[in-house]
């Protein structure tokens, strides 16, 4: 019975595989006809056109990676709101990313100069996605948002050489520290979320597969296909590509607004001059009286000579809050008359309300490590597993160096401090900062600056050519 169980599977296997090769033929035998009939055309039309799209390695990532992009999407769709917003774009990066592939098995490989303009659509999607994670922060889905953030930059193994699977795989490790906290907050209520963290981390376990099977040490190009330039041509002619690769042309822009209305005329001296004639008549009376009245009263006090400091006394040393300490509890001295003066009083009242310095520390807690409220210290931190994070929050002047291998550090509300790493799985955030500087010492997939004045950093070799770098609301960024 086993035995003709087999047999029939291997039947239907067959089946399938010989329905895929006459389909291919039949598609290349509709090629030679078209180009028999239209003779030959130039080398962007066929950028632009259908050719490569049979390639094996073009074929293999439809069939190994959509199915599992789709059932994302369709439980994402299920979830709705701000999680089906986030689907949409990363069901566009998979369009976008398709036709790249495509293209680059009819083009020459480009320098490190050309590759970013290659992949600037694939760029401009991941950060589409790290942003609505980003902007939805008080959600009660952040941990769906969170996961589809930390994992997308997988999406960036096409300028990852040699070993473009690892990185893969470490992408997938970040965004399952998030999927966890889905799985553990829905696992009993909800079966869809259950579904949607399945496809979506299998997204990844194909897109790894596929990798290893036809990019081995990096993305495959041509050696004997198109310039560089005619694949740079085709994509920007291609903008559609998002939403199929035969997609419409991208209608042209809007005309630019028309320009601003001219300013007023400029006033002549004679408009000027009966202006303020017409002013001083009203208020020259009574401005005149007020400015007579203040420096007489000014002028009185002076000429009272020494009787002008009557007012004060000596403060005693047992009043000093800087040489008595206990007297800073209660926010100030305390008086030794009722005659004290006012700038005694304003001082007493602006102590009153001073905050306390808050305690500075640095500890661990689970797999986060905390340090805020540091000064101009150089302090070091030795990760001991990859799933740790760092979040540093309202330094000063502050030096962090931190050792080994870890998932991400984010950099919230600091000023003058300067943060070097070695490596990280996901990604490294500054938020709300001010002078600050940032170095890799190895490799950092993506650094995200918000709202921030004044960022600096500082690539490694490794991680020039692979690192994301995304800003919003932030100036002075070198």
């Amino acid at each position: 019975m086993t035995n003709s169980i087999d047999l029939q599977n291997l039947l239907k296997r067959i089946e399938k595989a010989t329905a895929r090769l006459e389909e291919v033929a039949s598609r290349r035998s509709e090629q030679k006809t078209q180009a028999a009939s239209a003779g030959s055309a130039p080398s962007s039309s066929s950028l632009l056109g259908d050719a490569g799209a049979d390639s094996k390695s073009v074929t293999e990532y439809v069939s190994m990676v959509k199915p599992l992009v789709q059932k994302y999407i369709d439980c994402s769709s299920k979830i709705g709101g701000v999680v089906s917003e986030q689907a949409q774009v990363l069901e566009s990066l998979f369009s976008v990313q398709l036709e790249f592939i495509r293209i680059a098995g009819l083009t020459k490989k480009p320098s490190s100069e050309q590759l970013p303009e290659l992949i600037s659509a694939q760029q401009e999607a991941i950060g589409k996605v790290i942003a609505l994670k980003d902007n939805n922060r008080p959600s009660e889905l952040f941990d769906n948002l969170s996961t589809v953030a930390e994992g997308v930059s997988a999406f960036g193994w096409v300028v990852v050489e040699p070993t473009p699977v690892p990185y893969i795989n470490e992408m997938k490790d970040s965004a399952q520290f998030y999927s966890n906290r889905v799985l553990k907050k829905w696992r009993e209520t909800d079966e869809n979320q259950v579904e949607w963290v399945k496809a979506f981390l299998g997204i990844f376990r194909e897109l790894a597969a596929y990798v290893k099977e036809f990019h081995t040490t990096g993305l495959t190009w041509n050696m004997r296909g198109e310039e560089v330039s005619t694949a740079i041509a085709a994509l920007k002619g291609n903008p559609a590509a998002a939403a199929s690769t035969n997609g419409p042309a991208q209608a042209s822009p809007p005309p630019p607004p028309p320009p601003p209305p001219p300013p007023p005329p400029v006033p002549t001296a004679a408009e000027i001059a009966q202006n303020s004639g017409a002013k001083d008549s009203n208020t020259g009376k009574s401005a005149a009286a007020d400015s007579s009245t203040s420096r007489s009263a000014l002028f009185e006090q002076i000429n009272t000579g020494n009787t002008v400091t009557s007012g004060l006394r000596h403060v005693d040393k047992t009043e000093m809050t800087h040489k008595n300490p206990g007297l800073r509890g209660s926010g100030a001295a305390k008086s030794s008359s009722q005659g004290d003066s006012t700038a005694g009083q304003n001082t007493q009242a602006k102590k009153t309300t001073a905050s306390p310095e808050r305690p500075s520390r640095m500890d661990l807690q689970g797999s986060k490590w905390i340090v805020e409220n540091y000064g101009t210290e150089h302090l070091t931190i030795e990760a001991t597993e990859t799933r740790q994070t760092v979040y540093m929050y309202n330094c000063n002047g502050t030096t962090l160096e931190v050792k080994n291998k870890l998932n991400s550090i984010a950099i919230d509300g600091c000023q003058k401090c300067g943060v070097v790493f070695d490596a990280l799985v996901a990604q490294c955030e500054i938020v709300n900062c001010k002078s600050v500087q940032v170095q890799t010492r190895e490799t950092v997939p993506s650094i995200q600056i918000d709202r921030t004045d004044g960022a600096h950093v500082f690539l490694s070799e490794a991680a020039r050519d692979s690192t994301i770098i995304t800003t919003a609301k932030a100036s002075e960024v070198n």
